[in-house]
């Protein structure tokens, strides 16, 4: 479902624009998600709203509106499949930030995933570097991807430091709560937002609202509560995978071979950092 998000993205944004798009996502989103949050445990969810409104703002800010602007205005410059690629390289940034700010340990293989890793998205960016303007365009749409994943990363690391302590889906309810409420200025300060005029982007934005957030958060939270984090988080490796392929089959995007090269390195880097983390 969270492959699919890309090329979906692509479509709603052929009507709508891009920040009131992932506005309207979790408008519809976000109160099937804090219900069940409430009906599944409301005690817990009142006590992570009243003790940690901090870490939820800083959440809501990196994880909903700086996600959904970032990689809303990516996908609309770039490829889809160009944007999957590099927001999947978000593993590797939290590596970098777990350092200093949860006191991981670097050892010499994480670091090699790191740079293997980045090799990857540099390709991607690289390949498209200033030139004409439609692939100025998409040399921009890479470079809003790549902060879309450092934002994906800080509210990783955020999350990670409070997950010990509270149930995944009353964390993940109250950040995107507060993330969706500071998507409105950002949407009024830089966009006319509308609303989408044509049963096709309507469908899309409904399967990007209860698919790709309440029913895939929900399905991984499950996931979470019965299988080790390392384990689960290698099917991750598959959105970006996904992503290209229904991008190219639906979209008529083209496979080059610099999207091919950095998406090797990505996962290859991915997966040597994420083999050092288990062996620590």
């Amino acid at each position: 479902m969270w492959g699919s998000a890309f090329p979906l993205v692509k479509v709603a944004l052929s009507e709508v624009p891009p920040v009131t798009l992932g506005f309207l996502r979790f408008l519809l989103a976000t109160p099937i998600l804090v219900l069940y949050a409430y009906l599944k445990d409301g005690k817990g969810l009142k006590t992570v709203l009243l003790k940690n409104p901090i870490s939820l703002v800083v959440m809501g800010m990196t994880g909903v509106m700086g996600y959904q602007v970032f990689q809303n205005i990516g996908v609309n410059l770039t490829s889809a499949s160009n944007s999957s690629i590099i927001v999947s390289s978000n593993p590797i940034i939290i590596a970098l930030l777990s350092g200093p700010l949860l006191r991981e340990r670097m050892t010499r293989t994480r670091a090699l995933g790191i740079a293997v890793g980045f090799s990857g998205v540099l390709a991607i960016i690289l390949s498209e570097s200033p030139g004409s303007s439609t692939v100025s365009s998409s040399f921009v749409g890479d470079v809003f991807s790549l902060g879309a994943a450092l934002s994906w990363a800080i509210y990783s690391v955020v999350c990670r430091r409070l997950a010990p302590h509270y149930a995944p889906t009353g964390l993940t309810a109250a950040s995107m709560a507060f993330g969706t409420i500071f998507l409105l200025p950002p949407m009024y300060l830089l966009e006319d937002p509308h609303l989408p005029t044509t049963l096709q982007v309507w469908l899309a934005l409904a399967a990007l609202s209860l698919g790709a957030s309440c029913l895939a958060y929900a399905l991984w939270n499950n996931v979470l509560s019965e299988e080790e984090a390392s384990k689960a988080g290698v099917a991750l490796f598959l959105i970006p995978v996904v992503a290209a392929t229904l991008s190219v089959a639906f979209l008529s995007e083209p496979f080059t071979v610099p999207l091919l090269v950095g998406m090797v390195l990505v996962f290859l880097g991915i997966l040597i950092a994420e083999r050092s983390g288990m062996k620590s």
